[in-house]
């Protein structure tokens, strides 16, 4: 009698779900998320590795809808954002079931620094124990002298950004606490554990200096890109745009519609008054209208501060 042995090879694993998304995301976004990389393929895979390491650390993602996730990346993709919590730019959070494209403090930086017209930014949580005093108007100034080291800082009560233009003039915003925790109200995704607004989630408040620079935002030089994502990102949290307009929350009166920043005044059809003299800018350019917080948005050229409106640091 003879002994016969088949050769066998060993089970193959079963996929992981890493692997898994792996496959999923190869066949449904490498197209689209290299056409966002404008062809650069290795930028692509890059994000794309990015991605998968994103939700090996947040685990829960694999437990959302695959469509809202691949929606999810994919809008941080157009912005050419990479999914990291080091980076800052860019974060996708599970909430009951959903995945949901959320921009963070550093995205809005850079899409800022994108305008061209923005070259500093910088943003601080006040404190209660902090000497800090500020003035709005035709001379505002802006001055936070933090508590000393080794002393309690005391509870936060309040966050301010300052940008500096790329004429030299600088604008600021300042949010108290109040106005904060009015902007944390509208969102529908506070009460969630994974939500960033989540003490234990963000102990330095970057969710304070986020929401202080959007509103921030609304004033200076902007691009349809920062618009869209501004946009994406109160989709993310479930907040009515309409609550958060130029009049909304925390935020001054406007001069124009920030819809309409390219586009000048016109006067209305019919219209028969004898001309006047038109009103213009620091710098005697342009219109008027284009001014905000004392920087003309469609002049490069350097503007003193006391020539300015609104909020000007001397």
């Amino acid at each position: 009698m003879s002994n016969t042995h088949i050769a066998t090879t060993p089970n193959k694993a079963p996929a992981t779900p890493i692997d898994q998304l792996k496959l999923a995301m190869e066949r449904d976004l490498r197209k689209q998320i290299v056409n966002y990389f404008s062809g650069r393929e290795n930028e692509a895979l890059r994000f794309m590795t990015a991605a998968v390491d994103y939700v090996r650390k947040v685990p829960k993602l694999l437990e959302c809808n695959q469509v809202s996730l691949f929606i999810a990346f994919t809008q941080a993709a157009q912005f050419r954002f990479m999914p990291s919590s080091a980076a800052g730019e860019a974060y996708v959070i599970p909430y009951g079931g959903e995945a949901k494209f959320q921009l963070g403090y550093q995205g809005i930086v850079t899409l800022l620094y994108r305008t061209g017209k923005i070259v500093g930014i910088t943003s601080n949580i006040i404190y209660a124990n902090d000497h800090f005093e500020y003035q709005e108007g035709l001379e505002a100034m802006l001055v936070h002298k933090p508590a000393m080291f080794g002393k309690p800082k005391g509870e936060p009560i309040g966050a301010y950004t300052v940008a500096i233009m790329k004429g030299g003039a600088k604008t600021f915003k300042v949010m108290d606490k109040d106005a904060i925790m009015g902007i944390k109200d509208l969102s529908k995704a506070k009460g969630s554990k994974e939500s960033p607004w989540n003490s234990d989630k963000d102990p330095e408040l970057w969710m304070w200096k986020k929401t202080c620079l959007i509103q921030h935002a609304k004033l200076l030089p902007k691009t349809a890109e920062l618009q869209q994502a501004i946009e994406l990102d109160y989709e993310g949290e479930g907040i009515d745009k309409p609550k958060l307009d130029a009049g909304g929350p925390a935020v001054g009166a406007s001069f124009h519609n920030p819809d309409d920043i390219e586009s000048p005044a016109k006067p209305a059809k019919g219209a028969n008054h004898a001309p006047q003299a038109p009103k213009l800018c620091p710098a005697n350019r342009h219109s008027i209208d284009f001014v905000q917080n004392g920087v003309c948005i469609k002049c490069d050229d350097e503007i003193r501060a006391d020539e300015g409106q609104g909020e000007m640091i001397e």
